[in-house]
């Protein structure tokens, strides 16, 4: 009973994404002679957003390579702790 459960949700989920989907899709285009569209807005939308996620790609890598950096230093102080002993 739980499994069709989930399988239905999971299907109603799909469903509910694709009209939405389709609803973005249809504001953005327009409907001739319903109204213009959104397609200009859209794509300042996306230009703006693209340096934004640069930024934030930037940083996250960054901040994997100085954690990698650390990581390399730590494992290095432990190496030498055991080649003493």
């Amino acid at each position: 009973m739980g499994d069709t459960m989930s399988s239905a949700n999971n299907i109603l989920k799909i469903l509910v994404g694709i009209v939405i989907l389709a609803i973005g899709v249809v504001w953005y285009t327009g409907i001739p002679g319903v109204f213009g569209g959104f397609l200009r807005e859209l794509l300042i939308l996306i230009e703006a957003s693209v340096g934004l996620f640069l930024l934030f790609v930037g940083l996250i890598i960054a901040w994997m390579g100085y954690d990698d950096y650390k990581m390399d230093i730590e494992m290095a102080k432990e190496e030498k702790k055991e080649e003493k002993k």
